[in-house]
């Protein structure tokens, strides 16, 4: 009767690390772009939030972040107006840049038609109603 094999060694810490990093080039271009840009993104958001919440209180954070108050109204004005900022400009684009490329993967992914047949029966029809345009002038 043969030996059982033992199972083959996962490797050190790093070499699983860096087969893991690896393994993200698989990912599709969304979900890439969240795990190793986004993540780093909404770790400062959330970091400079609670830096905010704990100097002035959450529910004012909160307010301060969604622009419900100003930020010259609360406490600790740097970062409330860091906080502001990244409630006005920050997290629109950042949610916005999202939906407007997962809407368009979507539409991309319904088409019937390949941009390049488009183009042609375009360009077929110009041509059409330039020749019915010329044979209708005397």
């Amino acid at each position: 009767m043969a030996a059982a094999v033992p199972p083959p060694s996962k490797g050190s810490l790093v070499a699983r690390g860096r087969r893991r990093l690896r393994s993200l080039a698989g990912l599709n271009r969304p979900r890439y772009w969240l795990v190793t840009r986004a993540v780093w993104v909404l770790l400062a958001v959330a970091i400079l939030f609670a830096l905010d919440g704990c100097l002035i209180g959450w529910s004012v954070a909160y307010e301060v972040l969604i622009g419900i108050k100003s930020p010259a109204e609360v406490g600790y004005a740097p970062v409330s107006w860091a906080v502001s900022l990244v409630g006005w400009l920050i997290v629109p684009a950042f949610v916005g840049g999202l939906v407007g490329y997962l809407v368009t993967r979507q539409i991309d992914a319904r088409r019937t038609e390949s941009e390049a047949d488009v183009l042609q029966d375009l360009r077929k029809r110009a041509r059409a109603n330039r020749s019915a345009g010329r044979g209708g002038r005397s």
